[in-house]
């Protein structure tokens, strides 16, 4: 079994400044736990985390000890992929200077505290979207180390990320042979457009349901319709956590806008569904309830290429974290082994450092 995202919990601000040069840890400091990164305008109304693994002083998942008793060996996980969780929202913070420099520390800090500690961990690459030149800078610097499997962007952002002020980092992550990761969150944080299209939202549970799928939706367009794919034909990109029930939805709209449209974007040759089925992933978590109608939402996901385009996800320690266990037992049987182990396999290849036949 491959996870595709697990958060690591900064535990001790203490431990990442470390890792920040000596002429900006004092501006880092001072911010506090937050280092500077962006907060959201609401919060959970209990826990970001689940309450069954809430952790005495420390948040869950803040050391690899943790990770490992309450996921990797419980669950037999073969890989297990550490995306950031506030740190994602890097590329949200108005310096981009302030935010390269996180983004580089954060990748040092889980090389040196987590990936050297756990074989089976793997790591995204961190970097500054805002400044789409030193991401990919750090992009380079940080793929050099094979146990680095995806760039991670953040689902907020000031633009889609189609647009062309962002292909160096995609033609960096394509000439490293990683995919790109987008994972949602900040939304309408620091620098990023609100979730939704009608502006800020009030509650969590307006953006979990919205924000989170819209960002997802958009970043999905944007990709396709600016021809990010034929641009760099072996890119992939891996969306995570925004859900699936609206993708054949949205990928039925957008191949009939295409065939009326199509001369607006003439260098997309072929339906964005075919396109989408070749480059992009997507992660099962959340993989919407369905109140006892899960047939009818595997028939439509399987419509627009499930389960090729599926990657298996828990969001541990989230409060919305999906059981390997239960995974298991919900999807159908013939989808399990290419959902839970093969897509994510193929996706990432040699720096999974399984066994060719793994």
């Amino acid at each position: 079994m491959i996870d595709c995202d697990i958060h690591p919990q900064i535990g001790d601000p203490e431990e990442l400044l470390a890792y920040i040069g000596p002429a900006q840890r004092g501006w880092f400091r001072a911010q506090g736990p937050s280092l500077g990164l962006p907060g959201y305008s609401w919060t959970h109304p209990s826990s970001w985390f689940r309450q069954d693994i809430e952790q005495s002083g420390r948040p869950p998942a803040a050391d690899v000890d943790a990770v490992r008793r309450e996921l990797l060996d419980p669950s037999g996980m073969d890989v297990g992929v550490l995306n950031g969780d506030d740190a994602v929202l890097v590329s949200l913070m108005p310096s981009p200077y302030r935010a390269a420099e996180l983004a580089r520390a954060h990748n040092e800090w889980l090389r040196e505290r987590w990936l050297d500690a756990e074989p089976r961990l793997r790591a995204a690459i961190l970097c500054p979207a805002q400044d789409p030149q030193a991401a990919a800078t750090e992009i380079r610097r940080a793929a050099e180390d094979e146990r680095f499997v995806h760039v991670l962007l953040c689902g907020g952002a000031d633009r889609p990320y189609g647009e062309p002020r962002y292909l160096p980092i995609f033609e960096a992550a394509a000439e490293c042979g990683l995919p790109v990761a987008i994972h949602t969150g900040g939304e309408g944080m620091g620098i990023a457009a609100p979730p939704g299209g009608a502006g800020p939202v009030t509650f969590y549970i307006e953006w979990h349901t919205l924000g989170s799928a819209c960002s997802t939706m958009s970043h999905l367009v944007s990709l396709l319709c600016h021809g990010t794919f034929e641009r760099l034909p072996t890119l992939k990109v891996l969306l995570i956590e925004g859900g699936l029930a609206w993708l054949p939805g949205i990928m039925w709209r957008l191949d009939t806008n295409w065939r009326a449209l199509r001369s607006e974007v003439p260098w997309l040759e072929r339906k964005p569904s075919e396109v989408a089925r070749e480059h992009v992933r997507f992660s099962t978590q959340p993989l919407e309830h369905t109140d006892g109608q899960d047939d009818t939402l595997f028939e439509m996901l399987e419509a627009v290429g499930a389960p090729d385009n599926l990657c298996f996800a828990s969001d541990y320690p989230h409060w919305d974290f999906d059981d390997p266990g239960f995974m298991l037992m919900r999807l159908p049987e013939e989808w399990r082994a290419k959902a839970l182990h093969e897509n994510a396999a193929e996706l990432y290849g040699v720096r999974l450092g399984l066994p060719a036949d793994g």
